[in-house]
């Protein structure tokens, strides 16, 4: 018995601070040797009564180098002992804590020029004031310089022997920080944008691949959706080329899983071949949204059936038992990255024996000797689809059948249900049954994420509900606008305005991505839109559909505070950009007894609310009535 019991103690003091947390992030590191806290006052105060340096590292479960990261320094016990003698080290997940990790990511930025990623390693002094960053670390000294060891313990020298120097350090970051911000002043917006966006397009665009130019190439989902708005206003061909390219490529390419459907996180190279191969919901949402926008001005079937199948890849394998969407899932599986999802020359050809176009089949799918991710295939699309193509498909998805599904990050985030809740009301416009998954959805996300007020996440436990953010109010506006408009039902309106009201409480003298306010919400648009464009565009809508001046001006005062971003950078701020362009193009609200969301449009700001048919309006005045939609347009065309 007694043995028992010690044995107990010591399974038990193998985890850290960690084990009680409900992030699956958090729950991959509970075992390491590495003293680990959440983000939290225990681990601060703790920081300041041992005059202890703070080691934090942000990441999220299904990040490939924040897996090699642990293995190779977190599971070390060399660099644990060093990370618990001399630090406090603490663990964020960056998809449960959305605004730490920008607050940190811009200060990697402004400490290196360029952008940061994940793992993301900061270090700070005890009162939380950052001096050194870096992304994935060796263990070890290498040929890249010195590994994670050799900088601990040569910070942890500095500050035992010379700690001022490094608190003057982070003092002038901190002031150069707080410089940076103010330097951006407000400007009213350029009406000649449009042109500063072609040009833009015309420089940055790769026109043989897609995308922007260079690599590792991500799908930037939000530029793509204002260039379809440039396109739809200006009928500029360059923009149209760049939009058939980059759409093409991505859609046939390896940036899409061509065998069960779904975008991966991004391409480590400039052609779309090689993914890293992380499935992200917010990817599957966005995306959709774009391809379906693209297929209804050009007609490409091509473009309906990938969104289609990304959505139903997500309904298939990301959802939980209320009907909720998963966060991601991972890259690798059994240890390997891309291990589910590639496949050997030999195995391909022997299951294609059974066919009598079989190298045809091999040559369809991209499937070479030689391989294109080291030695063997992700599959690519190379010419018309064989007779047999379906037949195929299932022959591959069989092999897959045998193997491990890579790990799926189970957490419920509100703003990324909420993106795929608009996606699926897009859809529905294609085919009805996406409507009925959409209103269950966001019914349940309703239910579940807000009582009283809005919560950002859980995972397993609804007790552990995280505090909603900025992003989360923003994206939910939008996807109760896209309900209202696709169903008419009124409550979803009202809650839209209920939400919008309640936005506020982020707004002092700037707008803030929590409601502690201690950290300012930005216009760039990184892994997805920006919340303050998203808002900007949401406050726009709804002051449209509540005829409503006090929307409309809390729009033009986000547009305003975003002026300087517009007009240099328009490209790269397409979220606020595009509310920009409502305001200068003008968006209108058309009244009809139901939706007519298959009435084709040439012009992208188009709202409908339920009415007499059929009258155009905007926010002050009603502009026509006619019982002709065609005739209702012809002014705004």
């Amino acid at each position: 018995m007694r043995f028992l019991i010690f044995l107990l103690i010591g399974v038990f003091s193998m985890a850290n601070h960690l084990i009680n947390s409900d992030s699956p992030y958090l729950l991959q590191h509970k075992d390491n040797p590495v003293d680990w806290y959440p983000w939290g006052e225990e681990a601060f105060l703790k920081a300041k009564k041992e005059n202890k340096l703070i080691f934090l590292s942000i990441g999220y479960s299904t990040c490939h180098w924040c897996h090699v990261m642990e293995r190779e320094s977190f599971e070390n016990e060399e660099i644990a002992d060093i990370l618990n003698k001399y630090y406090v080290s603490i663990k964020v997940d960056r998809e449960e804590m959305p605004d730490i990790d920008k607050y940190y990511q811009k200060v990697y930025q402004l400490m290196h020029r360029r952008a940061g990623g994940w793992p993301l390693t900061i270090i700070m002094t005890p009162d939380k004031k950052p001096f050194y960053s870096a992304t994935y670390l060796p263990p070890h000294y290498s040929q890249l310089g010195p590994g994670l060891k050799e900088i601990l313990l040569s910070i942890a020298k500095d500050w035992r022997e010379n700690p001022q120097k490094i608190k003057e350090i982070a003092d002038n970051f901190e002031e150069f920080y707080k410089n940076r911000k103010s330097e951006v002043k407000k400007e009213d917006i350029n009406k000649l944008i449009i042109a500063k966006i072609l040009k833009q397009i015309d420089e940055e665009f790769d026109f043989t691949y897609g995308g922007i130019k260079g690599a590792p190439k991500f799908p930037m989902e939000s530029t793509l959706d204002l260039m379809i708005d440039v396109y739809m206003i200006t009928k500029d061909e360059k923009v149209k080329k760049a939009l058939d390219i980059t759409l093409t490529k991505m859609a046939k390419g390896g940036i899409f899983d061509q065998i069960e459907g779904g975008f991966y996180r991004y391409s480590v190279d400039s052609k779309w071949e090689v993914p890293h191969f992380e499935k992200m919901l917010y990817n599957n949402a966005n995306l959709p949204i774009v391809y379906l926008r693209w297929y209804q001005l050009t007609k490409n079937p091509l473009y309906k059936e990938v969104a289609f199948r990304s959505l139903d890849e997500m309904i298939k394998r990301f959802r939980d038992e209320n009907g909720l969407f998963f966060s991601a899932s991972n890259a690798d599986s059994e240890g390997i990255e891309g291990k589910y999802f590639v496949y050997t020359y030999d195995e391909v050809k022997s299951a294609f024996e059974i066919f009598d176009n079989a190298n045809e089949l091999m040559e369809y799918f991209g499937i070479k000797k030689y391989g294109n991710f080291n030695g063997k295939n992700n599959p690519t699309i190379h010419g018309e689809k064989p007779h047999n193509y379906k037949e195929a498909l299932e022959v591959l998805k069989k092999i897959r059948s045998k193997r491990e599904f890579p790990f799926i990050d189970t957490k419920k985030i509100t703003a990324w249900n909420a993106m795929m809740i608009s996606a699926l009301f897009k859809a529905s416009e294609f085919d009805e049954k996406y409507q009925k998954t959409a209103r269950k959805t966001l019914d349940k996300l309703l239910e579940i994420m807000y009582e009283k007020k809005l919560y950002h996440s859980y995972n397993k436990q609804e007790k552990n509900k995280k505090e909603a953010l900025l992003e989360d109010y923003a994206y939910l506006i939008k996807a109760l606008i896209d309900a209202y408009e696709h169903t008419y039902e009124k409550r979803y309106l009202d809650f839209a305005n209920k939400l919008a009201k309640e936005s506020l409480k982020f707004k002092k003298e700037s707008w803030y991505m929590n409601e502690a306010k201690n950290i300012e919400a930005d216009y760039s648009d990184s892994s997805y839109a920006s919340s303050l464009g998203v808002l900007a565009n949401d406050f726009y809508d709804l002051a449209l559909l509540n005829y409503s001046f006090e929307y409309l001006n809390l729009a033009r005062e986000i547009i305003k505070n975003g002026g300087y971003y517009i007009n240099n950078y328009p490209l790269f701020y397409p979220s606020i950009t595009k509310a920009a362009l409502k305001d200068i193009y003008k968006e209108y609200v058309i009244t009809s007894k139901k939706p007519l969301f298959d009435y084709e449009f040439d012009y992208p700001y188009i709202l409908w609310k339920e009415g007499e048919d059929y009258e155009i309006c905007v926010v002050d005045r009603c502009l026509k009535r006619s019982s002709s939609l065609d005739e209702l347009l012809e002014g705004i065309r």
